[in-house]
């Protein structure tokens, strides 16, 4: 049953969906067409031709103050140069691109971890699909020289409810600002060097690629670490911040790759309470060996949770990790890698736009031939009105696979 269920859905995706990009990153793109089900009203953006607003900030602005209707701002390509903020007011926004490799917003800001940057979320339900986020103020250098680098954050997230396909994140410290809230990142691309991932979000991280960048001191020189980590200064790719063990939040990477030119930990705890689950992630070699790093709260690594399950590559060899790297129960590690558990418990993924969820939630699972498609065209008008209909075939979805 749970097998057709997938079957027709995606059937029905693919009948409308265009054609894949895979990009420079290994990450591949698909615009889904039929996004607008469930769509208020859809606006333009862009530098030329027939759009409604010349740059992202103005859609924005025209958003009504406590809007409860999705509201689309379809970007064209182009570089962006703005530095946006989505007021607490602004809920249900979409930014939307054909690819992230042509629709890039960019800003060159440094040395606020809250402010800084071309995007500031500070409103609930927020999707970006196909987007880059980039910081470009550390960037210049191919090997950035450590004293030189300020926090420079491409994206600073402040609410709940967050979701993110297809999307790249781009800076050398403190890239992603996973502050407040629970997000969802699927098919992403996150860069950086120093705490990339960091701050007390509960997010879910699934198939994205994490690109480790290289960086040296200001003279160049090698001190015994640099030598041990290849001539590079090594980093951290996460610095989360859960505070207490009654709270929730904590970051979890599903099934992703870690690659890159430097070398750096997993993570180092931001506060005392700090939890990160690496699960069936493949990691080359930019992985020093000691993996973690307890940072300011050495001596209270036994309220850290920095856990590995079933990681692959390299950079996954357990021999040289910190000995106080947790091993929690196979019940614990469903709870943290089910979107269902850990960051929708109250089914809050389930009210967003009833065509991106079959498209997250399918693509991928099955293959089908236009032939097959053709001979199921009864059953997708049948889908097709049930969605727009009734959109319980979401609820049925959500629950079943």
């Amino acid at each position: 049953m749970k097998f057709l269920i997938c079957l027709l859905a995606l059937s029905f995706w693919n009948l409308t969906a265009s054609s894949s990009r895979i990009s420079p990153h290994g990450l591949e793109h698909k615009q889904p067409k039929n996004f607008n089900i469930d769509i208020g009203k859809t606006v333009v953006v862009g530098q030329s031709g027939a759009t409604h607003f010349k740059t992202i900030q103005a859609a924005i602005d025209s958003v009504p103050s406590g809007n409860n209707k999705w509201i689309k701002i379809q970007l064209q390509n182009g570089i962006y140069f703005e530095k946006i903020v989505i007021p607490m007011e602004k809920e249900k926004i979409i930014l939307q691109g054909n690819n992230p490799l042509e629709v890039i917003i960019q800003y060159n800001d440094a040395g606020q971890a809250s402010s800084s940057g071309p995007m500031i979320v500070n409103a609930e339900y927020f999707i970006a699909i196909n987007v880059t986020f980039k910081n470009s103020y550390n960037s210049i250098a191919s090997v950035v020289p450590y004293k030189k680098i300020k926090v420079a954050p491409s994206i600073v997230l402040l609410a709940d409810k967050a979701w993110f396909y297809g999307c790249s994140f781009i800076s050398v410290q403190d890239t992603l600002a996973d502050l407040v809230g629970r997000h969802y990142f699927k098919n992403c691309y996150i860069e950086g060097a120093i705490d990339f991932i960091w701050g007390g979000g509960q997010s879910l991280y699934e198939k994205c690629v994490i690109y480790v960048k290289a960086m040296m001191n200001v003279k160049g020189m090698m001190n015994d670490e640099m030598v041990k980590s290849r001539g590079m200064l090594p980093g951290f790719i996460t610095a989360q911040g859960r505070q207490s063990e009654q709270d929730t939040s904590g970051f979890v990477f599903k099934n992703c790759e870690i690659k890159g030119d430097g070398r750096a930990s997993l993570g180092r705890a931001y506060r005392g309470y700090s939890r990160v689950v690496f699960y069936a992630t493949s990691m080359s070699n930019v992985i020093v060996p000691q993996g973690w790093d307890a940072w300011h709260y050495k001596g209270e690594e036994d309220k850290i949770t920095f856990v590995e399950v079933k990681c692959t590559g390299e950079g996954a060899n357990k021999q040289g990790r910190v000995g106080w790297e947790k091993n929690l129960s196979d019940t614990d590690i469903d709870f943290l890698i089910n979107t269902r558990t850990f960051i929708a418990g109250d089914g809050w993924m389930t009210t967003l736009p009833s065509s991106l969820h079959i498209y997250i939630n399918c693509l991928g699972k099955l293959a089908l031939s236009s032939v097959n498609i053709m001979l199921m065209l009864p059953l997708y008008i049948c889908i097709l009105y049930s969605l727009i209909k009734h959109n319980t075939i979401i609820y049925l979805f959500y629950y079943i696979l």
